[in-house]
């Protein structure tokens, strides 16, 4: 293993080791530096180590490649319930860097046992690269250069694409019914306030009915249209003793599709 790589994967080590019990002015730095950096390091090294990077590609593939990590890597932990947390970005991370460093030196070795003295080095694509011999550029070569970038490009893209896939995948529609005591007090001691709320996460608007019911035989009826996305709210003065109990009715239904209660005094 070359000492750059030994170098990226001890970073990548040290950075673990001080994600705990380490102030946040060297845990946040170094976490950034695990996330961000080390992961495209070692991977540029590993899949583009075969040829000479030019400036716009060093500076391009690190940062694309590491975002590419962290976003199908997590969304792969996601899909088998690993929790995403500290740990797991770490290991993540971590392990992405010194597996990317190892798989590096193992291809060096490989390339070493089997080079051709009289192979000539490959030159970048852009920016300047001092070699021994500059290979004489034809469309084919040009081609296999600007393989790094698209190849960044595609990932990031694909990940992308996961990732705002994901965040609707598996996601169902709901409308979420809730009854709490009021800050307020009401008006006259043999009541109290109350604050009905629904929440509406539908695929489209939606009608709802909902009926209050208390002791004493209060009732009342509501009648709620909201959008996707909206909230609504109200402050009812409802019996002071015995359970409040309100039930959410969606559309023409009349089964409850929500229903809480609110326990009172005695």
């Amino acid at each position: 293993m070359r000492a750059r790589d030994g170098a990226v994967a001890g970073v990548a080590v040290l950075a673990v080791a001080l994600q705990w019990g380490t102030p946040a002015v060297v845990r946040v730095p170094t976490g950034l530096l695990l996330a961000l950096v080390l992961p495209g390091l070692a991977l540029t090294t590993a899949l583009f180590g075969g040829r000479v990077l030019s400036t716009v590609e060093r500076l391009v593939l690190p940062p694309a490649l590491s975002a590419a990590v962290l976003v199908l890597g997590g969304l792969a932990m996601y899909a088998v319930a690993i929790p995403l947390g500290r740990v797991s970005w770490t290991v993540l991370t971590a392990g992405v860097t010194v597996l990317a460093s190892a798989a590096t030196a193992l291809t060096r070795l490989l390339r070493r046992q089997s080079a051709d003295p009289e192979s000539v080095t490959e030159t970048a694509m852009f920016g300047t690269v001092l070699v021994a011999e500059r290979e004489r550029v034809t469309v084919r070569t040009a081609a296999w250069r600007l393989v790094p970038l698209v190849a960044a490009l595609v990932l990031v893209a694909a990940a992308a694409t996961i990732a705002v896939q994901g965040t609707g995948a598996g996601r169902e529609p709901f409308t979420a019914l809730s009854l709490v005591p009021a800050a307020a007090g009401a008006d006259h001691p043999d009541q109290r306030a109350i604050v009905l709320t629904v929440r509406c996460e539908e695929d489209a608007t939606a009608a709802y009915s909902l009926r209050v019911v208390g002791d004493g035989g209060y009732q009342q009826t509501l009648a709620v249209t909201l959008q996707p996305g909206s909230t609504w709210s109200r402050t009812l003065d409802v019996p002071a003793t015995g359970t409040v109990t309100a039930d959410l009715f969606k559309g023409t239904s009349v089964t409850p599709y929500r229903t809480v209660h609110l326990a009172g005094g005695r």
